[in-house]
């Protein structure tokens, strides 16, 4: 069983380089205790001289800590440093070169301060990004849930546009990705004729480069990589919650950006006034202009949607079948996607046409035949996936098997239902803004794709899919 601090060490693992985690975090022995009711993670270090080093981590340790605790304000954690004697082989372990130059991809400078182990000098990294889009506006199919949001993306790539910032909210699985790439694509098309300088990022990838900023004092680097941008798409914002520095420096960013008569479009699960944790200034940013959400698709939008993409399949979908696959998967776009998918798949290899019957089969396998997303049955579903009664989901521990499930919980009902946040909140004794937290604090587990975030994303696969059986 994981203890505190190996848990710490996994979060600690994913914010800073692999390179600066092994040398001086991996080695570490840590153990936390609580004086007077506040918390204090204890670190052990070889020597003194390591002790003193380490501080300058202080505010990781801190946010790392409250990760695990699950406290908002990391602040109110103690880090606190003892200095071993030498002679404690147990944390004596080091890495030579070749083992840091494995763990990352540029080699930092290193300087030799004994036989076999190495000490770091500042590190050095890019901000390349993979611009390679795959969505256009061409295949983005608009119905009365998405015509606003395709209109404030059509306008904001001309040199006229009304606006020089957007921001795209939906659920997930709704095509804000598909549309902001879509920006994308189009600006890349003008690129041709004009150089552009086009960046595009997700808020966790934005926050780790801030953080290797931060560790090597490179600042300056590091505003300038994205101030001298013609347009930013950043996508998930709402993952920038709690992290007061990140923020500070995104909305000096966004105001440079402008300045100089630069876009930005951004996306996120919420609408501005509902991410929680955000400075003032920056929702503010966030609602200068045009802010857009994504309902679920309709019955007619899902029905255009299974049509066009029969057709890039290299199919044509009969009408009576894609009328019923329209009405029976009413999710999202994504799970409307994979259910086409598996039809065509099953038809090629079965040698068959796609039949109503083929469709029936497919629809048992992929997602539920009766929906019937509400509380009681997601929470079913929940707490016998996580193994915890309806009490512990609803109670006040924080234990972490408890908190994961009321997220999932959170998280279902409102991709599922037309619930708002404050109905969902109410369902379990939680204020709209603690749905909010717990939403994206599953998202962001999902998007890191640890071992949590793996389970959980095949939690969902088998609630989305069991959820309407139980009532059969």
């Amino acid at each position: 069983m994981e203890t505190l601090w190996t848990q710490i060490q996994s979060r600690l693992r994913e914010i800073l380089p692999e390179a600066e985690y092994l040398v001086w975090i991996a080695t570490l022995k840590g153990e936390v205790q609580y004086k007077n009711e506040i918390p204090c993670l204890t670190l052990y270090a070889r020597n003194s001289h390591i002790a003193k080093y380490l501080r300058k981590y202080s505010v990781y340790f801190q946010e790392a800590a409250a990760k695990v605790l699950d406290m908002e304000n990391s602040a109110l954690i103690d880090v606190e440093y003892e200095a071993l004697n030498t002679t404690d082989t147990t944390l004596i372990k080091t890495f030579s070169a070749e083992d840091v130059a494995k763990s990352i991809a540029t080699a930092p400078s290193m300087l030799a301060t004994g036989k076999n182990s190495q000490l770091l000098l500042p590190i050095r990294y890019t901000y390349e990004q993979s611009m390679e889009f795959k969505h256009s506006f061409d295949d983005f199919i608009v119905g009365p849930c998405n015509k606003l949001a395709m209109a404030a993306a059509e306008n904001i790539i001309q040199d006229n546009a009304l606006t020089n910032m957007l921001f795209l909210s939906s659920c997930s699985g709704l095509g804000k990705t598909h549309l902001m790439q879509a920006v994308g694509m189009a600006m890349q098309e003008k690129a041709k004729k004009m150089p552009l300088n086009v960046a595009y990022v997700t808020a966790d990838t934005f926050t780790s480069q801030f953080v290797q900023a931060s560790m090597s004092k490179d600042y300056d680097k590091f505003r300038q990589r994205y101030s001298l941008c013609d347009l930013l798409l950043l996508e998930d914002v709402h993952f920038f919650h709690g992290k007061d520095k990140t923020q500070e420096m995104l909305l000096s960013i966004i105001k440079a950006i402008h300045a100089r008569g630069g876009k930005v479009v951004l996306t996120s699960s919420f609408a501005p006034k509902d991410i929680q944790g955000l400075d003032s200034y920056l929702t503010s940013q966030f609602q200068s202009g045009f802010v857009a959400s994504i309902e679920k698709p309709e019955m007619e939008t899902r029905f255009n949607i299974l049509v066009e993409k029969s057709k890039k399949l290299g199919i044509i979908l009969p009408e009576t079948v894609a009328e019923l696959m329209a009405k029976r998967i009413d999710a999202d776009v994504r799970m409307l996607e994979s259910c086409l998918q598996n039809v065509v798949f099953r038809a090629k290899v079965l040698g068959t046409e796609i039949t109503e019957d083929l469709v029936y089969d497919v629809i048992q396998q992929v997602s539920h035949t009766e929906p019937t997303f509400d509380i009681p049955s997601i929470v079913d579903m929940v707490c016998r996936g996580f193994g915890v009664t309806k009490q512990q989901l609803q109670s006040n521990s924080r234990r972490q098997d408890y908190v994961l499930a009321r997220n999932l919980a959170f998280y279902l009902l409102r991709q599922h239902t037309d619930l708002t946040l404050e109905e969902i909140g109410q369902g379990f004794n939680r204020r709209h803004s603690t749905v909010i937290k717990g939403i994206s604090s599953l998202e962001e587990e999902i998007s890191k794709e640890s071992p949590v975030g793996r389970q959980l994303n095949d939690m969902i696969q088998k609630i989305e899919k069991n959820c309407g059986k139980k009532n059969k």
